[in-house]
């Protein structure tokens, strides 16, 4: 593809080329086109002073030929007999009729010139061999006939002038010309090579060029039409982006949400059956009056209680997370003492502790006076607190160790619990704080546990605007919560 630039100085050479070739036409035509309009011009001379012979006035006709006829310019008045009365080649009309009397036909005709169907012209040759271009005219009664000559001589070197001049003017103007198409071109398609590279760079997707063209012409109304057009492309595309990251992070959550669904409904069904069909089982016992003693009653009363606070407990804790997870559930936050709240929700513990024969540790150094207070739902951290000590308990290992420690930092609190046991594989540590997620897939009845505990941490905390987490140790698993500190 051949540049504006090339095309530019390409179209000015060929003007001048043009031009170049109309001077050498010129010249080779000029000389036949002279020729003739000098035929013309000997012609209309003639046929004045043959109007003036007429007149028969001498000093008239003399002075009008020496008004309109110059060195180069022969002519030859001649009477009805073809004798000269009158030619500019003598100083007066009286040596005419003396010795100097010449006939016309004292030349020779080389050549004919046809100028027009009323017109020729000659070529004439004299004594001296000098040629000459004439034209004849006569008058109606053929009294008087005028011949006017002028030497071919005069008429070359005056075309040759022309010519020569012309080309000499000419050939400068060609340099200056070709120049200036440099320059010209150079100058005019800067800008257009701008827009273009420009352009092709934002056909790229690249915005981050500008152009910058002050041309005060169209070429500069094109180029901030395309920076404008760059930049709403670019804003354009910024947008969609946006939206397409904002798609893509709906279409996932509307996957896992479907999967969530699925896991939901499926686990739902497995914790509500198991209880249920206990509860069925039993009631089914009692209501056939098979048991014997009041003692056997009294278990089977017992299996469906605890069954049913089973449900009643999973239940409320399904609410719960359907209110924080639909961002339909509120707190009431108040000055919390962390320390206390975690030293009391211990002692409701102590029994079952005591009873499963679990070590506990509660590392609560101070590094100031001042009490570790935090704003918050005393209820919903309590829970926190509760579901997080109930993980511990169920996952603890026979070495039966938890520790709970609580660290402060300029602006935050955490609260680490601690178990001794498995640790947790890598790729299960985000799926813990999804609902119904037990990493040992154990469906135990006699554990009041469907995997809805940390789902639950994860929405409280995410209501306080703090931060939760869960660490492989050495020898078990941490979770952690850090919430911010109460200042006024």
């Amino acid at each position: 593809m051949k540049s504006i630039k090339n095309k530019l100085l390409t179209g000015i050479i060929l003007i001048n080329c043009t031009i170049l070739i109309g001077i050498i036409a010129f010249k080779l035509n000029f000389e036949d086109f002279y020729i003739k309009q000098t035929s013309k011009d000997l012609n209309n001379l003639g046929s004045s002073i043959l109007s003036l012979t007429k007149e028969e006035n001498k000093d008239k006709l003399i002075n009008y030929i020496e008004e309109n006829s110059d060195n180069n310019i022969l002519i030859d008045v001649f009477d009805k007999n073809d004798v000269i009365i009158y030619s500019n080649n003598f100083k007066s009309m009286e040596m005419h009729n003396n010795q100097h009397m010449q006939r016309k036909n004292n030349g020779l005709i080389t050549d004919k010139n046809k100028i027009n169907q009323n017109l020729n012209s000659y070529i004439v040759n004299n004594k001296q061999g000098t040629e000459f271009l004439a034209t004849y005219t006569q008058s109606k009664d053929k009294d008087y006939s005028i011949v006017c000559k002028m030497p071919i001589s005069s008429i070359k070197s005056s075309v040759n002038i022309a010519s020569n001049f012309l080309l000499i003017i000419f050939i400068p103007i060609i340099l200056l010309g070709i120049f200036m198409a440099i320059w010209f071109s150079k100058k005019f398609t800067k800008p257009i090579i701008e827009i273009t590279n420009i352009s092709n760079k934002i056909s790229n997707l690249d915005f981050d060029e500008k152009i910058n063209i002050h041309t005060n012409d169209e070429v500069e109304v094109l180029g901030n039409s395309i920076n404008k057009l760059s930049l709403k492309i670019k804003s354009t595309m910024d947008d969609l982006k946006i939206r397409n990251e904002k798609l893509e992070i709906l279409i996932s959550n509307k996957i896992k949400q479907e999967k969530l669904k699925k896991e939901f409904v499926s686990s739902v069904s497995h914790e509500l059956k198991t209880p249920i069909t206990i509860i069925n089982g039993y009631a089914e016992g009692l209501r056939s009056d098979i048991l014997e003693n009041e003692e056997d009653k009294a278990f089977y009363i017992d299996v469906i209680c605890e069954e049913s606070e089973k449900m009643g407990v999973m239940v409320n804790d399904l609410l719960d997370l359907y209110k924080m997870e639909s961002k339909t559930f509120k707190i009431e936050k108040k000055e919390i003492d962390i320390d206390d709240l975690i030293k009391s929700t211990l002692k409701k513990h102590e029994f079952l502790l005591k009873e499963k024969d679990i070590s506990m540790y509660l590392n609560l150094e101070n590094n100031n006076v001042l009490k570790n207070v935090i704003l918050g739902d005393e209820l919903r951290i309590e829970q926190v607190l509760n579901n997080l000590l109930n993980n511990a308990i169920s996952h603890v290992d026979l070495n039966k160790q938890i520790i709970i420690s609580r660290e402060e930092t300029k602006d935050c609190i955490k609260i680490s619990v601690f178990n001794s046991g498995d640790k947790i594989d890598e790729e299960h540590l985000e799926k813990i704080w999804d609902s119904f997620v037990r990493i040992d897939k154990v469906r135990n009845s006699s554990q009041n546990r469907v995997g809805l505990g940390l789902a639950i941490v994860r929405e409280i905390i995410n209501l306080h605007n703090g931060e939760y987490g869960v660490l492989n140790k050495e020898n078990g698993v941490e979770f952690w919560i850090k919430l911010k500190k109460f200042s006024l």
